[in-house]
This record gives C-alpha cells, structure tokens and sequence, in this order.
C-alpha cells in the first residue's frame, strides 16, 4: 500500500455499531488495498453520457433494472434456473493476491450452481481507482465492481444500482438468513448512512465487505517479557507500559510516513471524538488550537520523546519501514489498521504472537471520544445501473459475500469476515473486543485529515517536530494557531 491509494480520506458518517462486532480489512487492506476514488475523480472520465446506448436507452435499461430488482426483492429469492447470459466483475484486488484465489473459488461455486452464467472476473489491482469511473462512464460492460462505499456514492453516484429490494433475498451459506441479516448490522448501517450525503435517496447501495478498523497492534510476547498482563485502557496505563519496554531495552512505539495523521488523530479522538478533531482542523481563526487539550497533547508527546517511547527511526521512517520493525521484535506496538497482521505476514512468520487495542482513552476530553467512537470503514460491492443483467450479478454478489467466501478471506486473507457468526482469523481475535465496545463510528484520522491541504502540509509536519524534539510544545501552540489563521485567511 502507499499513502496515495488511502481511500479511508472519505469521510464517514457517524452510525451505532450493532450488537455484533464490526470487521477489519485484508486491505481492504491497506492503504493501496482501500480504493480511493480521489484518482478516478480525477481520470479522464467520458462526456459523462450513458455510452453507446445514448441517454434514453440508459435509462430505459435502469428502469428495466429496477423493476428487475423489485421482482426479485418481493419473492426474496432469485430462481438460479432462469439465470443466463454474462456477468463481467470489476475485481480491485490482482490474480496473485489471496483474495484473489477466494474470489475465484466463489465464482466456480456461482457458476456450478447456475451452468448457464458465464463469469468474466478482471482483475485491476488497484488500478481500479483510475480506471472505473472512465469505463462506467465510457459504456463499458461492467455488472459488479469493488470499491470503497464513500468514494463510490459520491463519485460514482449516477452508476450505481439501489439495492434495498435485493437485500430480501436468501443469502448463500448463510443458515437461511437473507442478505440483509447475514452481514455485520454495524457495517450495512454505516454503508446506508452514506446515502444521503452522496446525494443518492436513502438506502443501500453496496454491500459492505472486506472491512477494516484502527488499532494498536502490538507484539505479545514482548508485553509478556517484561510483565505487561493487560492491554492499556487509558493513557496513564499506556505510559506506564511504555516505561516497561523502555526499561527492558525495547522501543515502545513506532510509526512510520504514511501513517503519522493516526497518531495524532487518534489522541484528539479519543479526548475529544472526531466532531471536535474535524473543527480543530477547519478552525479558520486558529483560535481552537489554544485550546488546553492542545497544550495537553503537545506535552504529552514532548514527554513519549523525551522518555524515548518513540523509536528513534521515527524522524526518518518511510513506509513501510516502520511496521517492518514491528515484524522483527524492535518495537513493540504500531498503530494501523487491521490488514497489518496479513500485510507484514511473510516478515512477521506465522509464530508471531498477535495483539491488539483501541487507543487509550485520553483524561480531561469532553466526554466524545474514548473507546465508544471506533475508526472503522470497509470496501463495498456495487452493481452497475446500467447492467444488462441485474438478476445474475446479484446472485454472483451474493456468493461473493456469503459464509463461505467470507470466511475464506479469514483463512486465506487474515481479513475479517463481513458475515455474522464467522470466525475470525486469530490475529485479529482481539480486536473483538474494540468494536464491543465502541459504539459510534469515526472517520479514518479521526478526523484530523479533514483539513485537506492544511493537515497535509502543516499539522503533520509540525506535529512532527514536536515528536522529534524540535519544537516545544508551547511553540507548538503558538505555531499551530497562527499556521491556521494563515492557511484560511482570504479562503
């Protein structure tokens, strides 16, 4: 993955996690694995018109369409028999990956289950950021894509098919649960919660799959060596582990460029939930950065440098160097998202003992944030408006999201199931723990990449020289106030 190919940007609604727990991605599953709509947004895109077929024939076929989706969403079943001609899938993964082998066990399942479908699977890599838009908007076959449910709606919005009717149906595998009932509620709710600011009517456009959350991950048998019995719950405990570590010769914490915006993120989420971290970085009179948890923030990461909880490589680390030191035993814990354990594991070996914890609440906040707010997102399926063959896409969707598929993509992916009653790939067994006990969902930075530009190119840098020692944190106040009045002055 590479920090360009961040699709978590998006900006997620708030939505209530369900009883269930939520799922972290196999890339979704990295930065590179998330597909970020910000290159298709950018592609070379057609005129925009309905292709070959000009604007009348587009839309007599989405009507067609939606009447399809409506027939089968009323009888909640699809009749495999009637299924015929060719679905073409948009894959965002490559032939050589993991998820790759899992999708094509799944089509093969689809197709021995309905003799008359054939199944044309490309896979783009994540070169599917680029390349969808044009192709949607150029007329080309496309039936099902993947893509990352937030880009999607909002740039994609006019080629993507409501799915709410087809949602009835009988999921596969699924011990007689539909489609609906079978996914993780706190994934669908999130999912539908995008609707309406896209600009689309409420309701379900994708089915979430393949999903992600932030963590701590940590190396157990390091915590063990030097009698850490317990994950850190607030940050006074987190430093207290920390000093541990460093007693023992270990380097507490790393991080590595491309994902510096977590670190600084998270300790604003967890003080004051994302509402406030978003103000924070839009805040056009700099004034919001004079508040005492900046000053808090800024002493406590002069503290993690001063006490030399922050690996010295910070400085320089470029990606993937950082979570690297975490595979070989030099540090001990690495904020990211939950296809680390797959990402790193060829480095990490299959001995590696997993861990991991949401970040610890932070004392003197307004109450929002804490471990009840949980950056969380995942990648989606998508139909395409304008397919020619709804009914058959669907069903080749449903096998794509059904138990066996998704549990496939825990045995063979390390990523987290979207179904429910799925086990869970033992890497990342205890990251159960955090989506019990979260509660609402926060956007990927926790907010502190909201600011585009300015959180780019000045709180993170500058947090970055108060991390290094270079800055005080008073400095850091001031400087952070006035780099902020300056960004927004005239804008």
């Amino acid at each position: 993955m590479n920090k360009g190919s961040r699709a978590f940007a998006t900006a997620l609604v708030s939505t209530m996690l369900a009883v269930t727990a939520l799922a972290g991605c196999g890339s979704s599953n990295d930065k590179e694995h998330s597909a970020n709509s910000n290159a298709a947004a950018n592609g070379a895109a057609a005129n925009g018109n309905a292709g070959a077929n000009g604007n009348a024939g587009a839309n007599d076929n989405a009507a067609a369409n939606d009447a399809a989706a409506n027939d089968a969403g009323a009888s909640g079943t699809t009749d495999a028999a009637k299924l015929s001609g060719k679905v073409v899938f948009w894959s965002m993964w490559s032939n050589t990956e993991p998820q790759a082998k899992v999708i094509d066990e799944a089509v093969a399942d689809f197709e021995a289950a309905n003799p008359d479908v054939d199944v044309e699977v490309k896979y783009n890599g994540r070169d599917i950021n680029k390349l969808i838009k044009p192709a949607l908007e150029s007329g080309e076959t496309i039936d099902v894509f993947e893509q990352d449910p937030g880009s999607a709606l909002s740039n994609l919005k006019d080629h993507v098919l409501k799915l709410d009717d087809l949602l009835a149906q009988q999921g596969i595998g699924s011990d007689g649960k539909t489609v609906k009932d079978s996914i993780i509620p706190s994934l669908l709710g999130w999912v539908k919660s995008l609707a309406v600011p896209a600009g689309l009517d409420e309701g379900y456009y994708a089915i979430p799959q393949q999903p992600y959350a932030v963590l701590f991950f940590y190396n157990k048998a390091l915590f063990q060596k030097v009698g850490i019995t317990a994950v850190p719950a607030t940050w006074e405990e987190f430093l207290a582990d920390c000093e541990l570590l460093k007693q023992a010769g270990i380097e507490p914490i790393t991080f590595d460029d491309a994902y510096r915006d977590l670190f600084i993120g998270g300790y604003f989420g967890s003080a004051m939930g994302s509402d406030w971290t978003d103000g924070l970085v839009k805040d056009t009179t700099g004034e919001l950065w004079k508040d005492p948890i900046v000053s808090q923030f800024a002493n406590d990461m002069k503290l993690l440098e001063e006490k030399g909880y922050f690996s010295k490589k910070i400085a320089g680390n470029k990606y993937p160097a950082g979570q690297q030191d975490l595979a070989l035993g030099k540090t001990a814990m690495y904020l990211n998202g939950t296809w680390l354990p797959n990402e790193i594991a060829a480095t990490a070996g299959p001995d590696f003992q997993w861990g991991s914890f949401q970040f610890p609440d932070v004392s003197n906040g307004n109450g929002k944030g804490g471990r009840q707010g949980l950056s969380f997102g995942a990648q989606g399926l998508l139909i395409n408006k304008n397919s020619k063959n709804v009914p058959a896409a669907f069903e080749l969707l449903k096998y794509l999201v059904g138990k066996k598929a998704q549990e496939g993509m825990a045995s063979q992916a390390v990523a987290i199931p979207a179904t429910v009653d799925s086990t869970w790939p033992a890497p990342l067994e205890e990251a159960k723990v955090a989506f019990q006990n979260a509660k609402s969902n926060m956007p990927w930075g926790f907010g502190i990449d909201n600011g585009g530009d300015f959180s780019t190119g000045t709180v993170i840098p500058v947090f970055m020289e108060l991390a290094t020692g270079k800055l005080a944190p008073d400095a850091y106040v001031t400087k952070m106030a006035a780099e902020a009045k300056k960004f927004y002055a005239g804008k």
